[in-house]
This record gives C-alpha cells, structure tokens and sequence, in this order.
C-alpha cells in the first residue's frame, strides 16, 4: 500500500465519519458519547445495583476501570460487526464507478474501529492517571493484544462485507448477535460469578481471552503469552479464509449490485 492509497483511504474514512454524525447536534462527539453511555448504564447495573466486585478489596473505581477496558474492546468489534455487511451495498458507486481498489473499502469500518478505540483508551488512560494506577508498562503490553483485535476486524470485515451483498439479513441479525455475544462472555461482569459448569465455554471463547488480555496488559501490566499466540493463529487463519471469500465472491457481488 503506497502513500497515495493511504492518503485516499484516510480521506475516506474521515468523509465517512463526517457523514455519519451529519446534521447531529453532537456531531464528531458521539464517538465518546455512546460508549461513555453504556460505561454509564453498565457500572451502575452491575457495580452498584448488583454490587458486582472482583474482589473483597476492590472499590467501584477499579471495577469502573475494569468494566470500561471490556467494553473498550468490545465496542471496537461491534462496530466493524455492523458496519461491514451494508458496507459494498452504501458504498455501491465507490465499487462501481471509480478505480478504487475494492479491497479497500472493508478497512474503513476497521478504521473507524481505531478511532474509537483510540479515544477510549486515551480516556481509561487518563482515568487510571488520575487514580494513581496507570501501569508503565501497560500500553506496550496492550499494543499486541490491539494488532489480534484489528486482524480479528479485518477478517470480519472482508468476510461480512462480501456476504452482505447477497444475505441481506446480515444486517438485522447483527445488533441481536452482538447482544448474546455480549452476554456470553465475561466482559461486564467477572468469570468468578459464572458456575463451574460453564466455565469450560470461555476458555474457548475467543472473545473473552482476546477482553482478558487487554485487561491484564492495561490493568496490571502484564502479558499474557498463551492467549496471544493461539489467538494469533486462529485471526491469521479467519483473516486468511476472509481474504479468499472476498476475491471469489467479488465478481458476483458486482454483478448483484
């Protein structure tokens, strides 16, 4: 990918970013509101109402932190979940009538996805400055986790986009599906409070590794090596399948269009 790609792919994403939020009164801010909002609903549900803890010592400010990195991650997901299966069909005169390379267009829900992860992490960030548990080493550690999550996206996102085109019902079947997905993995309650009998099922959710590195590599400073490696395969292999669907389907979703 050379400079002028780059430069047209950035423009892109900001004219889809500029359009998404036109005419709002917010505009550009709803990036941060929407996540700030179920942050919001999340830590009084569970921290307060529910008196969710991880542990005997931890205080609502830790277990806001510890929320706020699950839906972090999450969030970031969700939105290439979304975006990608309408995105050949919104984007249908771009894959038409121009000499874009059509490869292009599934990076921008993962561009998006950046950008709000980007802000969110600058806030949990400043959050933990401001509570005296910024951990030093926390970003470098996070910086692995963040490239499995952008790869996980970019499978998503090729692989959705084209599918998009001819099962419309992707579309609808999106928001339901990342509801489960949220309620089945330890993102915002602890796997303490999950019985025994599940727990077998996140070890082998991806999901809820790929939530557990970002926390403990933001949250304590650590990283784990495991995880990282065997999610590593499995987003290489998704994003390797993705890729292929992409091309052979390609020609077909032109001719749909």
């Amino acid at each position: 990918m050379n400079a002028a790609t780059l430069t047209l792919l950035g423009q892109l994403l900001r004219q889809d970013l500029r359009e998404r939020y036109a005419g709002t009164v917010l505009g550009m801010f709803w990036l941060l509101a929407q996540p700030l909002f179920m942050l919001l609903v999340y830590a009084v549900v569970f921290g307060e109402i529910l008196q969710l803890r991880l542990g005997a010592a931890t205080d609502s400010a830790q277990f806001t932190a510890w929320l706020f990195t699950g839906l972090t991650a999450f969030n970031a997901l969700a939105e290439v979940l979304t975006r990608a299966p309408v995105l050949l069909t919104e984007r249908r005169e771009l894959l038409l009538n121009s000499s874009l390379p059509p490869a292009l267009l599934p990076l921008l829900p993962v561009g998006a996805s950046l950008v709000l992860e980007g802000l969110s992490v600058g806030l949990l960030l400043l959050w933990l400055g401001l509570q005296g548990q910024l951990q030093p080493l926390g970003v470098v550690f996070y910086l692995p986790f963040l490239l499995l999550r952008v790869v996980f996206s970019l499978a998503f996102a090729y692989g959705l986009a084209v599918l998009g085109v001819f099962l419309r019902d992707l579309r609808q079947m999106m928001p339901p599906l990342l509801t489960v997905l949220l309620l089945v993995s330890p993102i915002v309650y602890p796997l303490t409070v999950v019985p025994e009998t599940f727990q077998a099922w996140f070890e082998w959710n991806p999901l809820a590794q790929l939530v557990q590195g970002y926390r403990v590599a933001l949250l304590e400073g650590q990283f784990l090596w495991q995880p990282f490696l065997v999610l590593l395969l499995l987003a290489s292999g998704l994003l390797g399948a993705a890729l292929w669907l992409f091309q052979r389907l390609l020609w077909r979703a032109r001719y749909v269009l």
